[in-house]
């Protein structure tokens, strides 16, 4: 400055002060790259575990389709009147048709990490996550309640074959002739197809639709997978 350099000098200043934005700016950007990539792998090990989840219910979901598959199948003979007594004493399924339900449990480990993703990151545009949310928006609580309906159903049930005599002999497996009239009856013939409605008409439904849905959402999350490859 002594020299009149105050230009060179104001240059250099600027140069270096230069060189420290462009440093400052590519730490910023190296680190947003550091922050997307941890958000990546982060979803990416969520979706897989919703994958994983949604593999065990479709597993669960088939044993309860078949069960009440063939619960509905009896159901029907009865419905119909089509049950004798011949065919009663070799219809084993029929003894306990609604007395008995399978309730399905959905695993919701992943959907809670989701939530909490959702929560924590915008992903107002990510349409595997909105899809996975609606999902189980739109069903859990159907299942849930179904489930509840089915149950209180057969409670009802079994509490009023708790006041027939033949109540101790039908705990054992017994086909008694009084049990064996009682099955023939007009009263076990509704009980049958009220039960045949919460179990095959409603919660069947639920239990397919949710299954199916949730293959589609394992195929597209396995699609997103590959994508990244």
């Amino acid at each position: 400055m002594s020299k009149n350099n105050i230009k060179n000098y104001l240059l250099y200043a600027f140069g270096e002060i230069a060189l420290v934005m462009i440093g400052i700016l590519l730490a910023l950007q190296v680190n947003n790259w550091n922050e997307t990539r941890k958000r990546k792998q982060e979803l990416s090990s969520i979706l897989n575990t919703v994958k994983l989840d949604l593999v065990r219910d479709t597993i669960i979901a088939k044993g309860i389709i078949d069960f009440y598959e063939a619960n509905e199948k009896s159901s029907l003979k009865f419905i119909n009147k089509e049950i004798t007594k011949d065919s009663l004493t070799t219809c084993l399924l029929c003894r306990n048709l609604i007395t008995v339900y399978r309730p399905f449990a959905i695993q919701t480990k992943g959907l809670e990490m989701i939530k909490n993703y959702s929560n924590q990151n915008n992903v107002k545009n990510d349409s595997l996550i909105l899809t996975v949310t609606q999902f189980y928006g739109t069903l859990s609580q159907l299942i849930e309640d179904s489930n509840g309906f089915i149950k209180k159903e057969v409670l009802k049930n079994i509490e009023s074959f708790q006041e027939k005599p033949w109540y101790v002999d039908w705990t054992q497996g017994k086909m008694t002739p009084a049990i064996m009239e009682y099955y023939l009856s007009e009263d076990y013939r509704k009980r049958v197809a009220s039960h045949n409605i919460f179990g095959s008409k409603n919660h069947l439904q639920f239990v397919t639709v949710y299954k199916n849905g949730a293959k589609k959402i394992i195929e597209m999350i396995d699609s997103k997978s590959t994508e990244k490859k």
